[in-house]
């Protein structure tokens, strides 16, 4: 008896038919993450932007209710966020006690949180009193984190915002904002540039180009 010829379609595939495969799986798993990551960073800049207006906002009822901006007492201070990366950390956290009401010891020059309220050692209001300035009310977590012992307002990519209030310098001095009321931003997409400050993009524009900003 005779044996059939061996046909094509029983043979398995050759290692060049298995790599081609194996390089179309590849290149499709590589757009879906592409395009699945460059969704959640429109999503995250969104919600900055949105967080930034009500910042901004926020900013303009404390300015009518105080007469000025609020400055941060330690504006120097940083803190890691997620790889090792070091933020500073003095504005956001004079940003949150400004606009939320919740201490005080971020905000240089206020002594105080309001007539009847206490505040424990890292300036958050105790018990059931509250400071009777609220900028912002009912604000959502997504705009706060706590960092060791600070509370910071923080953008859609759960990093602190940058604030810097615009102060009288001497003459012949430099300015150190760009804005004569106060510099606000966020680093957004950039993961580079995140020391640098506003005053720092006059000289080089571009340092700027992937931030959202008051200027």
């Amino acid at each position: 008896m005779k044996m059939a010829p061996f046909s094509a379609r029983h043979r398995g595939f050759t290692l060049v038919e298995m790599l081609v495969v194996i390089s179309i799986i590849a290149l499709l798993a590589a757009m879906t993450m592409g395009g699945y990551t460059y969704a959640l960073n429109g999503s995250k800049e969104k919600t900055t932007r949105g967080t930034f207006e009500s910042v901004r906002t926020g900013l303009d009822h404390y300015q009518i209710e105080f007469g000025e901006f609020p400055e941060p007492a330690n504006p120097q201070q940083q803190a890691e966020f997620g790889l090792g990366k070091s933020y500073n950390v003095g504005g956001a956290a004079c940003l949150y006690q400004a606009l939320s009401g919740d201490g005080f010891n971020e905000i240089k020059g206020v002594t105080s949180s309001g007539e009847g309220a206490s505040a424990t050692s890292d300036g958050r209001i105790s018990g059931t009193e509250e400071i009777s300035h609220v900028m912002i009310k009912e604000m959502p977590q997504t705009m706060w984190m706590r960092k060791g012992e600070k509370y910071v307002l923080i953008d859609g990519f759960s990093r602190p915002f940058q604030y810097i209030k615009a102060t009288t310098t001497a003459a012949g001095s430099e300015p150190t904002t760009i804005n004569s009321t106060y510099d606000l931003w966020s680093y957004s997409m950039d993961q580079v540039n995140i020391n640098k400050q506003s005053i720092d993009t006059l000289q080089s524009p571009a340092t700027s180009l992937k931030w959202i900003k008051n200027w």
